[in-house]
C-alpha cells in the first residue's frame, strides 16, 4: 500500500506546476490533499480525472478544504471529532481501506495570532479525545503545523515558542506517542537531520533549506509501516510530498 500527501496550498496552482502528471507516474494508492482552496465539488473531480474523489471543504471560498484521491471508489467517515468552532473550515476526511482507517488531517497553523493558536491546541485536545476511543488500525496523515521536536525545525532555539513548534504542542505529541501512536517518520529513520517539509517563501528558505517538518503521518500501527520520506524536489507548494509505504 502506497500513500502519498501533500498540502497543495491551492489545488488548481498545483496541478498547472505538474502535481497530477507526478500523481500519475508516482501512482499511489491512496492521494491526501490539504488546502484545496476550491469549495466546488464537481470542479475538484473534473480536475483530477482518473481519480475518485472524497472531499471536506470549507464553506468559505478559496480557504482550506481536504481531499482523498483514490483510484477506486471509497466512501467518506465521519468521525465527528472536530470542535464546533472549526467545522466548515475544511480540516479532516477519512476512509477505510482494508480494515484500517486513513484519516487526511489538516490542523489550523496559530500564525494569525493567539485566538487561532488557542483553536488549534483545542482541536488537539479534541483529537486525542478520539484517538483514545478508537480500535483497529488507523493512519492519520496531513499537515499537522506542529513540529515535534527539535530536529524537526531548523533554528529550534530561536522558533522555541514559536505556533508549531511550542512547548505545549510538542507536549501534546510526547503525550499521545505515550499512548502507543507513533510519528512514523522517526520511527524508522530515528537520527534524521535537515529533513523538512515546508519552507517559507520569504527570504529563500527553501534554497538554504530553512525549513520545518510539520508534516506527518501517525499511527498506532508502527509494525506495519515499511518506509517515510519527502520529496523535497517535488516542488508542487510551499510543502513538499510526503509518501509512507505501508503493509
Amino acid at each position: 500500500m502506497e500513500a502519498v500527501s501533500l498540502n497543495a496550498n491551492g489545488l488548481r496552482a498545483a496541478w498547472k506546476k505538474g502535481l497530477g502528471a507526478w500523481l500519475d507516474a508516482e501512482n499511489p494508492d491512496l492521494v491526501f490533499i490539504q488546502e484545496v482552496k476550491w469549495n466546488d465539488l464537481e470542479g475538484l473531480r473534473s480536475l483530477a480525472e482518473g481519480w475518485h474523489v472524497v472531499a471536506d471543504l470549507a464553506i468559505k471560498p478559496g480557504y482550506s478544504g481536504v481531499a482523498i484521491l483514490s483510484r477506486r471508489p471509497l466512501n467518506a467517515l465521519d468521525l465527528n471529532w472536530m470542535p464546533d468552532s472549526l467545522r466548515g473550515e475544511g480540516r479532516c476526511i477519512a476512509v477505510e481501506v482494508d480494515g484500517v482507517r486513513w484519516v487526511n488531517l489538516y490542523l489550523p497553523s496559530g500564525s494569525q495570532g493567539a485566538q487561532r493558536q488557542a483553536l488549534k491546541l483545542d482541536a488537539l485536545e479534541a483529537l486525542r479525545g478520539w484517538l483514545q476511543s478508537v480500535h483497529g488500525p488507523v493512519v492519520l496523515g496531513g499537515d499537522w503545523n506542529l513540529a515535534p521536536v527539535s530536529l524537526d525545525v531548523h533554528d529550534p532555539k530561536r522558533l522555541d515558542g514559536t505556533p508549531g513548534f511550542t512547548p505545549e504542542e510538542r507536549a501534546w505529541m510526547a503525550s499521545i506517542e505515550a499512548e502507543g501512536w507513533v510519528e512514523a517518520f522517526r520511527y524508522v529513520n530515528p537520527g534524521a537531520t535537515e529533513v523538512y517539509s515546508w519552507w517559507s517563501m520569504r527570504s529563500g528558505a527553501y534554497d538554504r533549506n530553512k525549513g520545518w517538518r510539520i508534516d506527518h503521518w501517525v499511527t498506532n500501527a508502527p509494525e506495519r509501516v515499511e518506509a517515510v520520506s519527502y520529496d523535497a524536489l517535488a516542488r508542487f507548494s510551499d510543502h513538499a510530498p510526503m509518501r509512507l509505504r505501508w503493509s
